[in-house]
């Protein structure tokens, strides 16, 4: 029998002000009707919508991997990003990111509040630009380890110029080499 979840569960009693959802596979109905995201936001110009999580989501789903298939557990906390695909009759979600490791897509039917659109997150190719796309400006001037690298390199070249301390490095670079090679 399919579910509907209207209205917001009360949180949970180790978070009082973040709202939780529980994933349920069953959630909604198979018969209802589909609306692609982008017929409901006009003014997106793509296919999918960004959005952001506005509830803790904890689910499980199941993934095969070269070990047979698995049940893998997953966790969405508020912020994390995520691509609204479409919307059901009944006013359920169709959402995807990427929420087991970084790597595998959960696709899935929630109830609209557990996320927001975001309309300022860019999209490009299906996902999110990164901020890595984006990177700080750098600061300019010589790395810190090839300063340090230059200044020890300056040492050795100053203790090699003074005649006793060369004179000391060779006996010891003799004696070192007589104790390693035997004499015939």
């Amino acid at each position: 029998m399919p579910r509907s979840l209207d209205t917001q569960p009360p949180a949970q009693p180790d978070q009082p002000h973040t709202p939780f959802y529980r994933y349920d596979p069953n959630l909604g109905g198979a018969r209802d009707k589909y609306t692609r995201a982008d017929f409901v936001h006009l003014n997106a110009r793509q296919p999918e919508i960004p959005a952001v999580f506005v509830a803790v989501v904890e689910g499980e789903t199941n993934i095969n991997t070269m070990w047979g298939r698995r049940i893998v557990a997953w966790r969405a906390e508020p912020g994390t990003p995520c691509i609204i695909q479409g919307y059901w009759a009944d006013g359920t979600v169709h959402l995807r990111w990427p929420a087991i490791g970084g790597h595998y897509r959960v696709d899935g039917r929630f109830p609209a509040w557990v996320v927001n659109a975001d309309e300022n997150a860019i999209l490009a190719g299906g996902g999110r630009i990164l901020s890595a796309n984006n990177p700080a400006v750098r600061r300019s001037g010589a790395p810190a380890q090839l300063i340090l690298g230059g200044f020890v390199l300056l040492i050795v070249i100053v203790l090699l110029a003074v005649p006793p301390t060369r004179d000391a490095l060779a006996a010891l670079a003799g004696d070192v080499l007589q104790q390693l090679v035997p004499s015939r």
